[in-house]
């Protein structure tokens, strides 16, 4: 699964501006608004980023188990 590959590229590109438009939320722009203001209120940066993290580290888990599962190759049969 590529999933997590094209979610981080979104975040990164709303992160530095070229993403979504202001109004749709994206965990990226999230990041960027948070990281303005990291001293006064940390919690509008770390939220996202965790949020982030949690959803790619999920979808690998998913994919390797769903490959491991799936793949004939990796079943291991005589």
């Amino acid at each position: 699964l590529a999933i997590p590959a094209y979610i981080s590229t979104e975040a990164f590109l709303s992160f530095i501006g070229l993403g979504v438009n202001p109004p749709t939320p994206s965990w990226g722009s999230m990041i960027a608004v948070g990281a303005q203001g990291i001293r006064s209120f940390p919690n509008q940066a770390i939220f996202p980023a965790l949020a982030l993290a949690l959803t790619m580290f999920a979808f690998n888990f998913l994919g390797d188990g769903l490959r491991d599962a799936l793949d004939p190759r990796m079943r291991g049969v005589d």
